[in-house]
């Protein structure tokens, strides 16, 4: 996922916090719409190569939303689940649970701050901006460990000899599968 966190960095650098400009009269308080948040975040999207795609699925009796975000070049993706929750019966309540579970859940992939119109937005987005970097370049950095290779036969031998795999993974990304095959 080299590119896709990559791009993600580039697109939490350059999108702006989004405010809170729509009002719930029920709960009397104020929310970011879903389409405010479209909108904030098309450009830096666009600009990073990258693609939202939110879908309404059905799984073992649950309505969810499936959000996603692509690589357009690279294909790499990432996702989240997020319940559909119907209180009433209704087209409208419907329509409302089916926006509610999306800005959720797209907030929640892409990290995005949602605020009031008083709060400090700039240092928060700063705050976030150094913390997705650091994890990306934490990831990116580092080569992954490929079995059948000089890299994998030498750390085997070196848990055998003690090592641990929690060191291994302070130098490569390590998929699963390798890190079976390491510890068997």
């Amino acid at each position: 996922m080299k590119a896709l966190l990559k791009s993600l960095v580039e697109f939490n650098k350059q999108v702006k916090p989004i405010i809170k400009g729509a009002d719930n009269p029920f709960f009397k308080s104020k929310y970011a719409s879903l389409d405010t948040i479209q909108q904030t975040i098309k450009e830096p999207l666009n600009a990073n190569g990258l693609v939202v795609t939110q879908s309404n699925i059905f799984i073992e009796g649950q309505l969810l939303v499936e959000t996603k975000v692509w690589h357009s070049e690279s294909g790499e993706s990432m996702g989240s689940i997020f319940p559909i929750v119907v209180n009433k019966q209704s087209a409208q309540d419907y329509g409302s649970a089916v926006s509610y579970a999306k800005r959720y859940s797209l907030s929640g992939l892409l990290n995005l701050i949602i605020e009031d119109e008083d709060d400090d937005g700039n240092k928060a987005s700063d705050k976030v901006t150094i913390i997705a970097k650091k994890i990306a370049d934490e990831v990116v950095d580092k080569p992954w460990l490929n079995e059948g290779t000089d890299e994998f036969d030498k750390v085997k031998a070196a848990l055998q000899n003690g090592f641990k795999l929690v060191d291994v993974r302070k130098k490569y990304n390590v998929s699963k599968k390798v890190a079976d095959l390491l510890t068997k």
